[in-house]
């Protein structure tokens, strides 16, 4: 089909210039003929406020609409988000350790999704209360409507000229059905070949029109199975120890007691026998009695999503049309991991005396040590002991998120003089997530068991009902964060040139952030095993004013200035100007240009947030060489494979209030083609930011021990105990990569029509500075970030039948901790790498009446994946940011219409 009209050209050139799937969908015309072309309705682009006739921009702009979603077989918006090769990482329900198990967000051009905007309908989305990993806010992509959205536009720059804090990444625009009329009933239902996983989501749409005005409503519920370990074989179905992984090993922590201070030795150490008969694992290979956590640990958790949209349009008068929307969604998810382990209360042996600490100042002494404890201590000599134990009589550790999220905005828009759009609204949303776990045990109340009566009790020995019932906790945590936002803008002709008309865009909003998040007081006063608590509170209000101008200084040159203020009330102000340039020197050929100041404001939960108490486990690379022992290797000795593995520490991280925004830029340099069959683009981009709002991992610390011994508290024989982190501004970021789109489309006549697409994006360079006089950080040779993704898909459509087959592929990588064992062991730089991999998607759809649709599809066709890091030695040995263990799965779809 001929597209004619300027306009048309122009989305097609979108659509090929920054998306990877559009060209999947049919050619759509949206102007009739070459004599409308002057007279096309402008309209708005993520990336700009000003309403334009042409929807290519000087900004690459990414496409999948909801056509595209379907044929690749995306479940959700998440799966779409991290299809797209610009996508350096993601946090998925997958992370069932962590402080977020019931959400999900993207990072892209591996800016972190706290430095990822996302909006619906070009509005702020109220924030996550809870922070990922207890410090960075972030918006919960996994509680987005599927059913409700048209497409959605992924502005690949920064953007805070435009829109303010946050997007330096890019910034998600997902633009929702307007005007829909009549009923849809869908229902899907999806499964893994290797079992668990499954899913079912249902879907309403219900949309009603007249000559003023339309109403919709979409309706969807989504059900998500657990998918346990066991459920895959590369997992060992009967085994914690991951075969693929040399580095993964049953745990230590099943029962026994270790020496803390050289020399001390003689404690009481369980046979094969008595470890198996007490519920523990048996490790022969290290002569210890270990513990098997694969069937009590979850690759994803059972959860359960309701979601609810509701759009109006009315039209007041000829001019002047009221709008709104109001959301809510309902989650809740359900986690599970293995018992807690513990290695908490200190045994000191002096003489005939038998001494028990804990946390908080606990100790009592027995007089006697063939009694005391069980006479564990009997022949032990003087020194320092410590149990290790796996407190399974306790059960799974469980945790049970709620989520409530709601958004509400109403305004009006019009036309004055048929040259200016307006519009003005109000916003407010609000989410609200409850957290209630189980399986857990106070300090007080596990020192009061081990040191009950006259002799206290053996931790070698198992618990009783009521000595668990005694000694159990269940904490929970509440968090709630609120938006509330107002803005106006108003766009149209500011003046005339000889080559065009010069557009403008003028608003302002203001807006008010209040968040606050706290857990029961056990909790935020770490009194709790094996988990911490997370508390804070705090609010900050901004206002803002932007104008924007593009202006067509020759017939094939378009210049485009915007400028923007914006005031926060806790880290002041700051003016974020952008320069874009437009060259046509063809039809077919855009080439672009652009340059911007960007910032973001710090993570509230950084400025606000009380200390967080938590848990990790890290290898303590400092202690591991001192004794003797390689990371990552097994050692016959427990203390040294410990130390050298699987050492469990405390961990703190901290809030600043003196914490200042990030400032920095980006750029982009690209050209477009747009012919009536080859479509390509080339867009080379970058970002850097200063100051960067970060803190140091605690693996981190313990591996670059000479930089951050000062965050390192160690015991009298020098292992890690605790690792103390406070977020601060950090030195600088820099990232650069290459993006690279083409399509081809063959119209085949009576055998059908074929469309060829390609997206690839190539980090050129990922780097940072954590201070002014450390080391600079490279990220690629440091591990865990592919340097290059690339999506092959291919569409057939004949008829009323189509298909579709897509290839995801990412690059090799080097390891999480690569730098560590690549300078520190022996072996070829390979040993270290996780292998590449590619998905194959597999979808067809068949239209039997304009009003019945099925689809089927077989997704991850080939099983391929997880693949394993060489270089993390904690379970499940891969980056779960980048892959997923579900394996191939199948699904079934059908849609009604009425």
């Amino acid at each position: 089909m001929q597209v004619n009209s300027r306009l048309a050209k122009a989305v097609r050139f979108a659509l090929v210039g920054g998306a990877a799937t559009a060209a999947l969908s049919s050619p759509v015309v949206l102007a009739a003929d070459a004599e409308s072309a002057d007279k096309v309705e402008r309209i708005q682009v993520t990336g700009s406020r000003i309403k334009r006739t042409d929807m290519e921009t000087a900004t690459p702009v990414t496409v999948l609409s909801a056509d595209d979603m379907a044929k690749q077989g995306f479940t959700n918006i998440q799966d779409a988000l991290q299809s797209l090769t610009s996508t350096t990482g993601a946090m998925t329900t997958q992370s069932v350790h962590g402080f977020t198990p019931a959400a999900s967000s993207i990072s892209l051009r591996n800016a972190g999704a706290n430095r990822t905007l996302t909006l619906i309908d070009g509005k702020r989305l109220n924030q996550y209360p809870k922070p990922a990993g207890g410090t960075d806010n972030f918006v919960d992509t996994a509680n987005l409507p599927m059913e409700a959205v048209a497409r959605i536009e992924v502005l690949q720059s920064g953007g805070s000229a435009i829109y303010g804090a946050d997007a330096i990444g890019g910034v998600i625009n997902i633009i929702l059905k307007k005007d829909f009329d009549g009923a849809a009933l869908k229902y899907r239902h999806g499964d893994t070949t290797n079992g668990g996983g499954m899913n079912d989501r249902i879907a309403f749409s219900i949309g009603s029109s007249s000559d003023k005005g339309n109403v919709s409503t979409f309706i969807e519920y989504t059900n998500n199975e657990v998918l346990r370990a066991t459920d895959r074989e590369n997992f060992g179905l009967d085994t914690d120890k991951v075969p693929h992984s040399e580095f993964s090993q049953y745990s230590s922590y099943g029962a026994r007691i270790a020496g803390a201070s050289k020399g001390a030795s003689g404690a009481r150490a369980l046979t094969a026998e008595e470890c198996t008969a007490g519920g523990f694992f048996w490790d022969a290979a290290r002569s210890i009695c270990g513990y098997d956590r694969s069937k009590q640990r979850d690759l994803e958790p059972e959860s359960y999503r309701f979601i609810s949209t509701t759009n109006f349009n009315y039209e007041l008068a000829d001019d002047i049309t009221f709008l709104g929307r109001l959301d809510f969604a309902q989650a809740k998810s359900t986690t599970n991991i293995e018992p807690m382990a513990i290695n908490d209360y200190d045994i000191k042996v002096a003489g005939n005396d038998v001494t028990v600490s804990g946390a908080g100042g606990l100790s009592k002494t027995f007089n006697d040590k063939s009694t005391a404890l069980g006479g564990d201590f009997a022949n032990a000599t003087d020194g320092d002991y410590y149990y290790v134990r796996r407190l399974h009589e306790f059960g799974n550790r469980t945790g049970e998120t709620n989520t409530r999220n709601y958004f509400f905005t109403a305004g009006l828009e019009g036309t004055i003089a048929d040259e200016y759009n307006w519009d003005a609204s109000v916003n407010y949303g609000r989410t609200n997530v409850d957290v209630y776990r189980g399986g857990y045990a106070t300090i007080a109340g596990m020192f009061d068991y081990i040191t009950a009566g006259d002799n206290g009790n053996s931790l070698l020995e198992n618990m009783s009902s009521a000595d668990v019932e005694e000694a159990s906790y269940t904490p929970f945590e509440q968090a709630q964060s609120t938006q509330k936002n107002i803005q106006a803008n108003i766009t149209g002709l500011a003046f005339e040139l000889p080559a065009g008309d010069a557009m403008f865009a003028f608003g302002a909003e203001y807006t008010e952030q209040d968040y606050q998040t706290d857990s029961d007081s056990e909790s935020k006063k770490g009194n709790i095993l094996t988990t911490g608590g997370s508390s804070g509170k705090g609010k900050r209000d901004f206002w803002a004013t932007y104008a924007e101008l593009s202006m067509p200084v020759l017939d094939q040159l378009t210049i485009d200035v915007a400028l923007r203020y914006d005031e926060y009330s806790d880290v002041g102000g700051n003016l974020s100007p952008q320069l874009t340039v437009e060259y046509r020197p063809l039809d077919e050929l855009l080439v672009r240009g652009s340059i911007s100041s960007v910032f973001r404001a710090p993570d509230m939960h950084r400025v606000y947030g009380d200390p967080t108490q938590g848990f990790t486990q890290v290898i303590d690379f400092k202690q591991c060489a001192a004794m003797g022992g390689t990371p990552g290797e097994a050692n016959s000795n427990p203390t040294i494979n410990e130390v050298c593995n699987e050492l469990h520490i405390d961990i703190t991280t901290g809030a600043n209030k003196d914490l200042e925004a990030e400032t920095g830029y980006t750029a982009n340099i690209g050209a477009v083609w747009g012919g009536d069959s080859l479509n390509a683009s080339v867009d080379l981009w970058e970002w850097k930011l200063d100051d960067m709002v970060s803190d140091i991992s605690a693996s981190k610390a313990a591996r670059e021990y000479d930089l951050y011994e000062d965050m390192i508290t160690r015991d009298a024989d020098g292992t890690i105990t605790h690792v103390n982190s406070v977020a601060q501004n950090l030195a600088y970021q820099q990232v650069r990569g290459l993006d690279v789109t083409a399509g081809y489309g063959w119209d085949l006549d009576a055998i059908g029509e074929f469309k060829l697409n390609f997206n690839g994006t190539y980090i050129l360079m990922s780097e940072g500075q954590l201070d002014p006089t450390a080391e600079i950080d490279d990220d690629i040779y440091n591990g865990g970030l592919p340097q290059y993704r690339a999506n092959l898909v291919l569409g057939y459509f004949l008829e009323d039948f189509e298909a579709t087959l897509g290839a995801y592929h990412t690059a090799r990588m080097h390891g999480t901790a690569y730098k560590s064992f690549a300078e520190g062991g022996e072996g070829e730089e390979s040993d270290y790498e996780v292998a590449s991999l590619t998905k194959w998607n597999l979808t067809a759809g068949y239209n039997f009446t304009d009003n019945i649709k099925v689809s089927t599809g077989l997704i991850n066709m080939f099983d391929a994946g997880p693949n394993f890091d060489p270089t993390n030695t904690s379970w499940p040995h891969y980056p779960r940011s980048v892959y997923n263990a579900r394996g191939q799965e199948w699904f079934i779809e059908g849609e009604v219409k009425f």
